[in-house]
């Protein structure tokens, strides 16, 4: 239990407390920033070694993800949903056969895992749709083997996710959107006061 807690520990996951003991560790702007300026780095240039790199079986497995993550999406089921990305981009690592690479990627997800948990659960049904077509562009790019157009189309998804991320962490956001999810449930029941 205390190797698990100092893994977690070393991830960021948790941090402990003086006198309290192990707690989740919040993620901050700071963070968030961090994390989308590496995966701004690392994405792209994995994406493009899966182009040259990546079996056909890969590829499908790939694809499959993509069609994994649209189900889920359509759904509304966000744990499903960060499964089959994780898995996704589980599938994009490896196929760019590069060790490094995948280490650092498992770090950042896991880190960011919270993150994204968050921004699924908050985000627009506009931003989403645009989510996935970002990772149905990845799959085509993919399918071509076209390394220039699987890179632009990772960084636009990381960018678009650090965008949305962003709008969810910032303060001023959280109140007004707290404050109009109060608004919309009071406002049936001010109708209904008039009568």
């Amino acid at each position: 239990m205390r190797e698990a807690l100092r893994d977690l520990e070393a991830h960021g996951l948790i941090s402990n407390v003086p006198h309290k003991g192990p707690a989740v560790a919040m993620l901050t702007r700071n963070d968030a920033r961090d994390i989308y300026e590496v995966r701004s780095a690392l994405e792209p240039m994995a994406a493009k070694l899966f182009v040259e790199r990546a079996t056909d079986e890969q590829i499908d497995e790939l694809d499959a993800m993509a069609d994994r993550c649209r189900q889920a999406m359509a759904e509304k089921d966000v744990l499903t949903l960060i499964d089959a990305l994780e898995g996704f981009y589980r599938a994009l690592f490896t196929g760019a056969g590069n060790q490094m690479a995948a280490m650092l990627a498992g770090i950042i997800y896991s880190k960011a895992g919270l993150l994204r948990a968050v921004a699924f659960q908050r985000q627009t049904d506009v931003d989403a749709e645009r989510s996935m077509a970002h990772i149905a562009r990845i799959a085509a790019a993919a399918r071509k083997r076209d390394a220039d157009a699987i890179a632009a189309a990772c960084l636009m998804q990381v960018r678009r996710s650090r965008e949305v991320a962003m709008r969810l962490l910032d303060p001023v956001a959280r109140k007004t959107n707290t404050v109009s999810k109060i608004r919309n449930r009071m406002a049936p029941r001010r109708v209904l006061l008039r009568r």
